[in-house]
């Protein structure tokens, strides 16, 4: 993740790993706290002047307002274009799996078609597979 600080991205994967956790465990309390804990953070680190892809595609990933979370990744996605070898299959997907929530089905169609050959350019399985799975459900809805 190019020009990623270090503490930026620990400190994000924490977060998410105890709001994950969270989610698991059944505890709203804790997943809403730390989705706030996030939020600030994202909040702080903009205010400093800082703007990373991968920090506003993790609170997109955390926003449970889907059209809010839609503009996070349409965001991460621009800021993207300014960090060679930022992956942005797995933004473009999780911004079809949103679209999907709100019914824009043609605009997922077409964000989900290009996650997915950029997941398997990378080879990455997962979002390949979660790709799919999407791809299912948009087929449901035609």
């Amino acid at each position: 993740m190019s020009g990623l600080p270090r503490d930026v991205y620990e400190h994000v994967r924490d977060l998410a790993l105890v709001i994950v956790n969270a989610m698991q465990a059944g505890d709203d309390e804790l997943c809403e706290a730390q989705m706030f804990a996030l939020r600030n953070y994202y909040n702080e680190q903009t205010a400093l002047g800082f703007s990373h892809p991968f920090l506003t595609e993790a609170v997109a990933d955390y926003t449970e307002n889907a059209a809010e979370a839609i503009a996070l990744y349409e965001l991460a996605l621009e800021q993207a274009r300014a960090c060679p070898g930022e992956p942005v299959h797995t933004k473009m997907i999780a911004l079809a799996a949103r679209q999907i929530e709100l019914a824009r089905f043609e605009q997922a169609e077409a964000f989900l078609r290009d996650g997915r050959t950029e997941a398997v350019c990378s080879g990455d399985l997962d979002s390949t597979s979660e790709a799919a799975e999407l791809a299912r459900l948009l087929d449901d809805q035609n």
